[in-house]
Parts: structure tokens; C-alpha cells; sequence
């Protein structure tokens, strides 16, 4: 089956293929390993944090640095990693361990860099904004159609 497609005159070329074809570049598999690394510890941080039962503050006195520090790192858009030395004061803090590991080889495809209990961490389906402001649109306007 071909993964290209006419329409209009224009070409279609899937984002997998795309994707594929990025990650053979050795400086875009590596910019994008770090985005992702960032990505998946933010979110693995915040779960942690919630799972807790703890506020950004109090994580953030916990392990001696301020409040937006702990934002930017569940946030993932800072332009850095988090150091080895904060992750880790928060694994303590949070009664994790952090662990290292290296895999032989590199995948075809992008396998998790960052792992919650042996799991991927993912974004809950109610902290994601536009899922909620869909559901309330949705509940209003079945209840205005009642």
C-alpha cells in the first residue's frame, strides 16, 4: 500500500512516515529525545506530587527551592532538563527511588525514556483542558436541549 496520496494536485505523506524518516537524522532523534525526556518527567513529577497528596509549595520546601521551580518542571517547558541532583531530592522527598538504566540499541520507534513504576507516565484525561471545556460544551447543550 503506498503512504503517499493525491488529492487536489497535493501530496500526502503520513506523519509516521514523516516521523520515521526524522528520526534516521541523528541531531533531530537527538532534540527530540530531549524535548521528550522533559516532557515525560514533567509529567511523571506531577503525578508523583498529586499521588502525594502535595501542593507544588510544599514540594518545593520540601526540597529547598521555590514554588515556580516545581511549575516549570511539571510544565516541561523549560528549556533544560531538570539536574540529576533536583530529580533525585525529589524522589526522596516523595518516597521514590530514581533509578538510571541504559537499553542496548536504539528502537525504531520512540519507547518511553521516563518511567512511573515500570509505567509510562500519561496525562490524566480530566486535568487536559480542552477534554473539559468540550465535556462542559457538550453537558450544556444536551441540557438545553432537554
Amino acid at each position: 500500500m503506498s503512504t503517499k496520496k493525491q488529492t487536489n494536485g497535493l501530496e500526502w505523506i503520513s506523519g509516521k512516515n514523516v516521523m520515521t524518516r526524522n528520526m534516521a537524522d541523528p541531531d533531530f532523534r537527538y532534540h527530540y529525545e530531549q524535548r521528550r525526556m522533559v516532557h515525560e518527567i514533567a509529567l511523571a513529577v506531577r503525578r508523583m506530587r498529586k499521588n502525594a497528596g502535595m501542593t507544588q509549595s510544599q514540594l518545593a520546601r520540601s526540597i529547598g527551592v521555590k514554588q515556580p521551580m516545581i511549575a516549570r518542571i511539571e510544565r516541561g517547558t523549560g528549556s533544560s532538563r531538570p539536574s540529576w541532583s533536583t530529580l533525585h531530592r525529589i524522589g526522596i522527598s516523595l518516597g521514590m527511588q530514581l533509578k538510571l538504566s541504559f537499553a542496548t540499541g536504539l528502537a525504531a520507534e520512540p519507547t518511553a525514556l521516563v518511567e512511573l513504576d515500570g509505567r509510562t507516565p500519561t496525562v490524566d484525561v480530566d486535568e487536559q483542558p480542552m477534554r473539559k471545556a468540550k465535556a462542559r460544551h457538550a453537558e450544556s447543550a444536551s441540557s438545553s436541549q432537554i
